[in-house]
């Protein structure tokens, strides 16, 4: 049990990463 929730818990924050690195990129496009 412990260990899908740490599975599921390492990709709610893998997603997170993706989603925020993705958005920065995006801004930077839209300044330059």
């Amino acid at each position: 049990m412990l260990t899908i929730i740490t599975s599921y818990f390492g990709f709610l924050l893998a997603a997170l990463t993706i989603t925020s690195a993705l958005f920065i990129s995006l801004n930077k496009i839209r300044l330059i």
